[in-house]
Formats: C-alpha cells, sequence, structure tokens
C-alpha cells in the first residue's frame, strides 16, 4: 500500500470541490441563467461578464481533472472487496472518467460562446443550451458509480468491511435523488428545469455531499488499511534464516 499516494488522491476531492465552486462564482453562473430567457439576455451575460466568463471557466477546467483521482481511489478500495473480480472497480472508474469529461465538455462550449460574444444572439443561446443541458443532465454515470458502491459494499463478506452498510444506503440515496435531472429536457422553468430546484438545487447538494462522505469513508478505509498492514508486517520483520543442509564430501 502506497498510502502517500493514496491520501493525495483522497484530498483531490475537496480540491477540485473548492476549485470547481471558485470558477463557478467567478464566472457568474450561480444561479445558472434560466433556459426561459431570450436570446437577446443571453447574448447580453456574456457581451456583459465577458473576462470573468473566461476566467472563472478555465478554473473550472482545469477542477475538472482533479475529480479523477479520487475516484480511481474509490476503485482501488474496491478492489478489495471484489478480490479476483474486478468488474465494480473498473466500472466506478470509467464512470468518473465520464463524469469528468461531462464536465469539461459543458465548460469548454461555454468558453466558445464566450469566445466570440458579440456573435448572433441565436448562436449563443444555442451554445449556452448545449453546455447547460449535458452540464446539469449528468446522472447517468453518476447512478452507475452509485449503484456499484452500494452493490459491493453489500456484498463485502469480509471480517472487517472496507466501508460500513451505511455508505451503501448513502449511495443508494444519492442514485434516487440525481433522476429528477433527467426531466430537464421537458421544462424550461419550475423544479425540474436546468436552474430549478430538483434538477439543479437538489442535485447539486447531494453532489457536493457524496464527495464529503466518500472523502470521510475513504479516509478511514485508507487507515484501517494502513493498521493491517502494519499489523500484518510485525512478523515479517523478523530475519529468516535458510536453514543450512550438509555438503556430501566426496571421496
Amino acid at each position: 500500500m502506497n498510502r502517500k499516494a493514496q491520501m493525495v488522491c483522497l484530498w483531490s476531492a475537496p480540491a477540485f470541490m473548492i476549485v470547481f465552486l471558485i470558477g463557478f462564482l467567478i464566472a457568474g453562473l450561480l444561479p445558472p441563467p434560466s433556459p426561459h430567457s431570450s436570446a437577446i439576455k443571453i447574448a447580453h451575460f456574456y457581451a456583459n461578464h465577458t473576462n470573468a466568463i473566461r476566467l472563472g471557466l478555465l478554473v473550472m477546467l482545469l477542477a475538472g481533472a482533479m475529480s479523477v483521482p479520487f475516484n480511481c481511489l474509490i476503485g482501488v478500495h474496491l478492489k478489495r472487496i471484489e478480490g479476483r473480480s474486478h468488474v465494480l472497480a473498473y466500472t466506478v472508474v470509467a464512470m468518473g472518467a465520464v463524469n469528468c469529461i461531462l464536465i469539461c465538455m459543458p465548460v469548454m462550449i461555454m468558453t466558445a460562446a464566450a469566445f466570440r460574444p458579440l456573435r448572433d444572439p441565436n448562436l449563443t443561446q444555442t451554445l449556452n443550451d448545449l453546455a447547460w443541458i449535458p452540464f446539469v443532465m449528468v446522472f447517468p454515470p453518476a447512478v452507475i458509480q452509485n449503484l456499484c458502491i452500494a452493490f459491493a459494499t453489500f456484498t463485502d463478506g469480509s471480517r472487517k468491511p472496507v466501508f460500513p452498510r451505511w455508505v451503501a444506503y448513502f449511495n443508494l440515496w444519492c442514485s434516487f435523488l440525481f433522476l429528477p435531472a433527467g426531466l430537464l429536457t421537458f421544462f424550461k422553468t419550475g423544479p425540474f428545469a436546468w436552474n430549478g430546484l430538483l434538477s439543479f438545487w437538489v442535485a447539486l447538494t447531494v453532489f457536493g455531499s457524496w464527495y464529503f462522505v466518500m472523502f470521510y469513508a475513504l479516509r478511514e478505509a485508507i487507515k484501517s488499511q494502513a493498521a493491517d498492514e502494519a499489523a500484518g508486517a510485525e512478523p515479517a520483520t523478523e530475519r529468516v534464516v535458510p536453514p543450512v543442509t550438509a555438503v556430501p564430501q566426496h571421496a
């Protein structure tokens, strides 16, 4: 176990959350622009805050990659649960990579909208739609990831489980609360719109809570693994002297 490397991956989660939030605020994207806004209003937003939007999006783009090491760390500890079969661990890592892409791509599309803020407002609105819809409607990879963690935790039959069972129940609730974001395609106003209570604010709260809870669970798992390996390594510190065999003498 490389504890230092695991701790670096562990702390990439709060780094991602803090840096991403800073970029979000710099760009003026909190609260998000309404999907019901006219093309003129959306174009004015990009034209009047161009440099702040560009800077904030750049910070968000840098933050997006910080989420990958944390997801890989989850995969490492799921491998401990699965034993020889690592299908759930690989799925979690793959979904984490997909989530990173689905964070970075909308950010780059918004950057394209801010790159030429004086273009036709209808084109700017199209780019804005193309960015916000996948940015909020990104629930499928997160749901699959939550279900894999929950299933692995429930099936952990070891004497000392990697994660406590409440982590599995928490991930099940997260997967359920991410689902309303899928309905934003039908609404431009109300709780299911991309800036609405259920699609955005609840999902954002669950998203942040998931990182906080998994940070705690992984930190405890790392401590437990380090303690187990330290205890198991004690007998190995004694040098084993191989037995000496008599060398036959030839006449």
